[in-house]
């Protein structure tokens, strides 16, 4: 229970029921570390509130039958959106169960203008499937580091730097705006309610259009002093290469052609990759033993209890996760003593970055 010591007792009720689904108020007095009489008085104002109803009678051990509660996940709705520097915004609309209740992407030019217009169409179009409520916010995780502020103070990727982005944006929708790194999300995402939903501690490693971390501590993201935590891309790899220029998916079609003479586009590349080509492959074992390499720095840096490896690189499929796997067990802090870190495969996969959006608002709704 020591995990729950600086979480109030309705914060330490709401997750639980979150994970739960039907549960009696004595579990839950149990598991929150709770009187009974405590955690009756948070039920009856999160039944109030709408996030909970009373069953009736549950079964009986000995004794009266425990009253069962049931956590009602469409009480509440909010908005994730996906926004990367692909020109294409994606969101989803998410429950407060985490289920992905619709998807949805838009068009955008890179400037604020585009920006936000783009962006206020496709959160209109996604809370038209919020069964008549109105969502309770709209998170967004984007390429670019975020202060304590929510605004979004560097970016190489997107024109929306010291823009007051957020609040621009909350004056056109009418809703809270809460802004993150999309690794920070993703990770989010995948300790609520993916991969590391077992592990208090979790570090989240991603290789897509850029490659990034995310750490999440006892279901809260770490940002660090400055918003910057888990920005790994500038590690520099054994020879002297950064990871973000050696580890991007998309570098590997000019190093196929820099080692073989021929030409390729990315997806001529990944057929060259599905065909065993020898290259191809081994290129692509290299990819996943730079990521090993980060993750083993950052893991014995702060001893996470599961890594999990999310992005584009999860479309080079087992051989790639394997070797990731084996790379990160090997010469770790950890292995010395026996307990290794869980290496897991995101379970969100592309859509875990909007989906961490989502739970940028769904998650704070209770303190």
């Amino acid at each position: 229970m020591a995990r729950f010591q600086q979480i109030s007792g309705k914060r330490r009720v709401f997750v639980k029921l979150r994970h739960s689904g039907v549960i009696s108020r004595a579990e839950l007095a149990r598991q929150c570390a709770l009187t009974r009489p405590a955690v009756s008085a948070i039920i009856d104002e999160l039944i109030s509130e709408g996030m909970v109803r009373e069953l009736g009678p549950g079964h009986s051990t000995g004794g009266k039958p425990p009253i069962m509660l049931e956590f009602l996940p469409e009480s509440r709705y909010a908005i994730g959106i996906d926004l990367g520097g692909d020109f294409r915004i994606e969101g989803v609309l998410c429950d407060l169960g985490c289920r992905v209740v619709a998807g949805d992407s838009i068009a955008y030019e890179n400037n604020i203008d585009s920006i936000l217009t783009a962006v206020t169409r496709l959160v209109k179009r996604l809370s038209l499937a919020a069964a008549g409520k109105v969502p309770s916010g709209v998170g967004i995780a984007v390429s670019a580091v975020v202060d304590e502020a929510n605004e979004i103070i560097g970016s190489s990727t997107l024109d929306l730097s010291k823009k007051n982005f957020a609040r621009k944006l909350e004056s056109l929708i009418g809703m809270p705006v809460k802004l993150d790194r999309r690794p920070n999300a993703a990770a989010l995402a995948e300790a609520l309610f993916g991969a590391g939903r077992e592990c208090s501690q979790l570090l989240y490693i991603t290789s897509g259009r850029g490659v990034g971390a995310g750490i999440v501590i006892d279901g809260k993201i770490f940002r660090g002093r400055n918003g910057c935590a888990g920005e790994i891309g500038r590690l520099l790899l054994p020879g002297g290469r950064e990871l973000e220029e050696a580890a991007r998916p998309s570098v590997l079609p000019a190093r196929y052609a820099e080692l073989t003479g021929k030409e390729c586009t990315f997806e001529d590349f990944m057929r060259y990759y599905l065909q065993k080509d020898k290259v191809a492959t081994a290129l692509v074992m290299e990819n996943a033993g730079q990521l090993a390499y980060a993750a083993r720095a950052a893991a014995n840096m702060f001893d996470p209890g599961a890594i999990v490896l999310g992005g584009d690189v999860l479309e080079f499929g087992d051989a790639h996760f394997n070797c990731f796997k084996e790379e990160c067990a090997r010469s770790s802090e950890a292995r010395k003593l026996g307990k290794n870190p869980l290496i897991l495969r995101s379970n969100f996969g592309r859509r875990g970055v909007a989906v961490g959006g989502a739970q940028l608002i769904l998650d704070e709704l209770v303190f």
